[in-house]
């Protein structure tokens, strides 16, 4: 299936989630109240072109997210090492820093949907100069997810997501992630709150 299918699919999800936007504001805690921190296992799935060269790996991410005045922010970084598929490239290490937002919807009490985008820097690094004679790459990278979480008990949640990125290098790295991990959800304490206001 072609890419930008993929592409339409992860937009018509937020679209959707936009269009409960009312009933987000319904349940919209305080602004900053509470600080989550999400940690998450994440894997590359797709095959494309990069896979050529560079074989699908496991990473892991961390990120940290508190209500805003509409939906939720949040800040975080992941990290992936690629191995080589052929030795005409070097492996590289890369990791991507971001900012995002994203609207999420409560279905009773235990279980919560979201949807979000991000914008980051993503850096490679390479074990090695590559053709361009660059040992370390940055570029700009755009990503759309999607999240279930389960509430287990009291402030911690099992979560799973998909996501879909792009990295605006010459030739675009589109690459489709899956991600499971656990989330802590904890008051903001007052110096953070008054920071963010």
């Amino acid at each position: 299936m072609p890419s930008l299918r993929y592409t339409e699919l992860v937009l018509l999800c937020l679209c959707g989630m936009s269009l409960s936007a009312h009933s987000v504001r319904a349940q919209q805690p305080e602004p900053f109240s509470t600080l989550e921190i999400r940690l998450s296992g994440t894997r590359n799935l797709n095959r494309n072109f990069v896979h050529t060269f560079w074989q699908q790996s496991t990473g892991g991410e961390l990120a940290l997210a508190m209500p805003f005045y509409l939906g939720f922010v949040e800040a975080g970084g992941a990290y992936h090492r690629y191995p080589v598929a052929q030795p005409s490239v070097p492996a590289f290490n890369a990791i991507l820093v971001h900012v995002g937002w994203g609207l999420g919807v409560d279905w009773g009490s235990r279980l919560r949907l979201e949807g979000g985008a991000r914008i980051g820097n993503y850096r490679m690094s390479f074990g090695e100069d590559t053709f361009a004679g660059v040992k370390n790459e940055n570029e700009l990278a755009l990503m759309f997810q999607s999240r279930v979480a389960v509430r287990l008990t009291g402030p911690v949640s099992l979560h799973v997501s998909g996501s879909y990125m792009q990295v605006y290098t010459f030739f675009r790295l589109k690459l489709w992630f899956a991600s499971a991990g656990l989330s802590f959800r904890l008051r903001s304490p007052d110096w953070l709150k008054d920071f963010m206001y």
